[in-house]
C-alpha cells in the first residue's frame, strides 16, 4: 500500500493540471470570441417619471459618439470604454446618474436619469436657472420647461450663486418650495412668487386678487397651514373680494386687509 501512493498522487495531480489546461485553453477561447464581437445595438432608457424632458435619446448618442465622430455600431466589443461613456452622458447639465453596461454580444445599454428642478428662477435679461430637488443649479433648457413655482425679485441674483443643498441661506427656501409641492392644493394654487432684496417671499396665487405676504421661509409648516385655512374656511365665509392682502411675516399672526 505505501508504495501504491506516490503512484495514486502523481495520477491525481497530473489529472489536475490536465483540466486546467482544458479550462485555461477555454477561456482564452472565450475570450477571443469576446474580443471579436462587434456592437450591434445601442439601447437606451431615460427615466421620465417626473415628465421631464430635458434629455432626449438623440442627445444621449450625439454624446457617447462625440457628434457622430466615434463609432459604436459595429465596433468591437473590446473596444467600447463604458466609463469613458458615462463620463461623457453625465456631463449633460440635467442628467443625475447614468450607467452604461453591454452584454456578451457586445451591445451596448443606457439607462440614465434626469434631476428634477423643483423651482425656476427668473434672472435679469431673460436668464434663469432651475434648482432641483436636491438643491442643484440647473440651466434652463431651450428645448422644455419645466411646470414648477417660479421665483422672481432681486434676491434670485443670489441664490443662483451656488447650490442649496446644506446651505443656511437657500436651505430654508429648498425646504418651503418642497413643502409647497407636497401640498396637493398649494401646489395647484402657488404659481409665482417674488422675493425682494431681504429675501421676503411675496406669494401671487393663481385664483383670486389675494396677495399673501409669506415673509422669510421661517415656521414654515405654521404659516402653510394659515394660507389652507385662509382659502378654506375664511374665503367661503367671507367671500373671494373681501380681502387683497393677506400677511404672515409676524410670527404666529395672520393679518387680512
Amino acid at each position: 500500500m505505501l508504495l501504491k501512493l506516490p503512484k495514486i498522487r502523481f495520477k491525481s495531480s497530473t489529472l489536475v493540471v490536465f483540466w486546467l489546461f482544458i479550462i485555461g485553453i477555454s477561456m482564452a477561447f472565450v475570450h477571443k470570441r469576446q474580443s471579436e464581437r462587434i456592437c450591434q445595438k445601442v439601447s437606451i432608457k431615460i427615466a421620465n417619471e417626473h415628465n421631464n424632458y430635458f434629455i432626449e435619446d438623440r442627445d444621449v448618442v450625439a454624446l457617447m459618439t462625440q457628434n457622430g465622430k466615434e463609432n459604436l455600431i459595429n465596433n468591437i466589443h473590446e473596444f467600447i470604454d463604458l466609463k469613458k461613456l458615462e463620463s461623457r452622458v453625465s456631463s449633460h447639465g440635467f442628467v443625475e446618474r447614468v450607467v452604461v453596461s453591454k452584454d456578451l454580444k457586445g451591445n451596448v445599454y443606457v439607462k440614465v436619469r434626469q434631476y428634477q428642478p423643483l423651482v425656476r428662477l427668473a434672472l435679469p435679461n431673460g436668464q434663469g436657472r432651475y434648482v432641483s430637488s436636491g438643491g442643484k443649479i440647473l440651466p434652463l433648457s431651450e428645448r422644455f420647461t419645466a411646470r414648477v413655482l417660479v421665483f422672481d425679485g432681486n434676491f434670485n441674483s443670489i441664490l443662483a450663486q451656488k447650490d442649496w443643498k446644506k446651505d443656511s441661506l437657500r436651505t430654508p427656501y429648498l425646504e418651503f418650495v418642497k413643502k409647497v409641492q407636497k401640498d396637493e392644493f398649494l401646489s395647484t394654487l402657488f404659481a409665482s412668487a417674488s422675493l425682494n432684496w431681504r429675501g421676503h417671499i411675496t406669494i401671487y396665487p393663481q385664483i383670486g386678487k389675494q396677495v399673501i405676504e409669506f415673509g422669510k421661509p421661517e415656521n414654515i409648516d405654521m404659516k402653510l397651514a394659515a394660507v389652507n385655512a385662509f382659502y378654506k374656511k375664511i374665503i367661503p365665509a367671507k367671500g373671494w373680494n373681501k380681502y387683497h392682502r393677506v400677511n404672515l411675516e409676524f410670527e404666529n399672526q395672520m393679518i387680512c386687509e
